[in-house]
C-alpha cells in the first residue's frame, strides 16, 4: 500500500497533502501525519521547554516565526523561525522534505524546514527544536486495551 500511495504522489495529484498524509501514517508518522498542514497558514502551539511559556508557531503565507498569542492583540512579541538546512535534516523530516521536493511540493517541502528547525522563545529567548517540542506537547493518545 505504502509503494501505491508513493507512487501516486509522484504523479502530483490534486489532493497530494491529504495522499502525503496517508504515506505518512503507512510509514508510521502518525504524529506528522495527524498534525501537517499545508503551511498556507498554519499554527502550532507547543511549551518552551526552558520557561514553558506557551508559543505560537506560524508557518505560512502570513510569516514564519514564534509568537506569544494575546487574546486582544494576536501574536505579539514575533521572532522569526530559523529553518532547517535541508543537508543537516534528520528522520523523519528529511525523508518527508526529500518526498515533496521530489514531487514538485516546494511550499510543503520548504514548510517542513520550517517545522523541523528551530524557534527563539519570545518569553526568554531560548532556541528550542520545533519539531521536538510540538511531538512531546501532542503525545499520541494511549492505546486502550479491553
Amino acid at each position: 500500500m505504502r509503494e501505491l500511495v508513493d507512487h501516486r504522489l509522484r504523479t502530483r495529484p490534486a489532493d497530494y497533502n491529504r495522499l502525503f498524509g496517508d504515506l505518512l501514517a503507512l510509514a508510521g508518522q502518525y504524529h506528522w501525519s495527524a498534525c501537517l498542514g499545508d503551511f498556507a497558514d498554519d499554527f502550532y502551539a507547543v511549551s518552551c521547554p526552558a520557561c514553558e511559556a506557551e508559543v505560537t508557531i506560524a508557518v505560512g503565507d502570513y510569516g514564519c516565526y514564534a509568537a506569544i498569542r494575546d487574546w486582544d492583540r494576536g501574536d505579539i512579541e514575533r521572532r522569526s523561525l530559523r529553518p532547517a538546512p535541508a543537508e543537516e535534516l534528520r528522520d523523519p523530516g528529511r525523508w518527508m522534505h526529500a518526498t515533496a521536493w521530489r514531487d514538485g511540493q516546494q511550499r510543503l517541502a520548504e514548510g517542513i524546514r520550517y517545522v523541523f528547525g528551530r524557534a527563539e522563545c519570545p518569553a526568554c529567548a531560548s532556541v528550542f527544536n520545533i519539531a521536538e517540542a510540538h511531538t512531546t506537547a501532542n503525545p499520541p493518545p494511549a492505546l486502550e486495551t479491553y
